[in-house]
């Protein structure tokens, strides 16, 4: 909390005395692109920094490019490319991820194949968007990730829902997570009543999703519900 003091002379009759305590501003999302498209680079770098909340820090065209990019940005959320010109943005996830924890991985990607998805969720990501998306989904998407969520693109969340349905198996732990996210309970929260860290949390939260093929914590427990999960 800022305090800002004005003296008489700064329009302020008398003796008066104003103070005026300014709220700090919500510090801007940090955001790198992994892209090999220039014309994909070019075209986000205007829409997230007019976001009102994210700014991009840098981009790379490279793979190599991102490794050293990262050691010195570390931004808080990256936006990768699956298939890059010098190696591939899923196993290139899973490196980042174990490097930076803290750091959210969103691929954007023209590919939807559903294998992919489970890939990069397995190897650290926490959401993944489909380039022919419009391009708020992005926004919507580093936002939700930021916010300690999951998040998949539409096109992927309708296509995920056409495959084969089979039996839904949870492991107890993942039960048990389940009925506390059902309570409205946060992922703080959720470690606190488990005893768990916060990234193993997100971790089941993850395997929740995928499993249950939800894209949020509405989707999740309703799915949930169908499925017979919840009461």
């Amino acid at each position: 909390m800022n305090c800002v003091y004005l003296s008489p002379d700064e329009g302020i009759g008398g003796d008066l005395l104003l103070f005026i305590f300014v709220g700090k501003s919500k510090p801007m999302i940090s955001v790198h692109i992994a892209d090999d498209h220039a014309m994909v680079v070019e075209l986000l770098i205007p829409v997230i920094n007019h976001s009102g909340i994210a700014h991009v820090t840098g981009f790379s065209l490279k793979l190599s490019e991102c490794r050293k990019s990262l050691v010195t940005e570390q931004p808080d959320v990256l936006l990768l490319d699956i298939n890059m010109t010098d190696g591939n943005g899923i196993v290139f996830c899973a490196e980042v991820h174990k490097l930076y924890p803290r750091m959210k991985i969103i691929a954007l990607t023209g590919h939807d194949e559903y294998s992919n998805v489970i890939l990069m969720f397995k190897n650290g990501a926490s959401g993944y968007i489909v380039k022919n998306e419009a391009v708020s989904e992005i926004i919507e998407a580093i936002d939700v990730v930021m916010h300690g969520e999951t998040y998949i693109s539409r096109h992927m969340e309708q296509m995920i829902r056409k495959t084969t349905t089979t039996a839904i198996n949870l492991t107890p732990r993942e039960k048990q997570v389940l009925q506390l996210v059902s309570k409205g309970m946060t992922n703080p929260e959720i470690g606190k009543q488990l005893k768990i860290e916060l990234s193993t949390v997100s971790s089941f939260r993850k395997k929740l999703n995928m499993k249950l093929k939800a894209t949020n914590p509405v989707g999740l427990i309703n799915n949930a519900r169908k499925e017979g999960l919840l009461e």
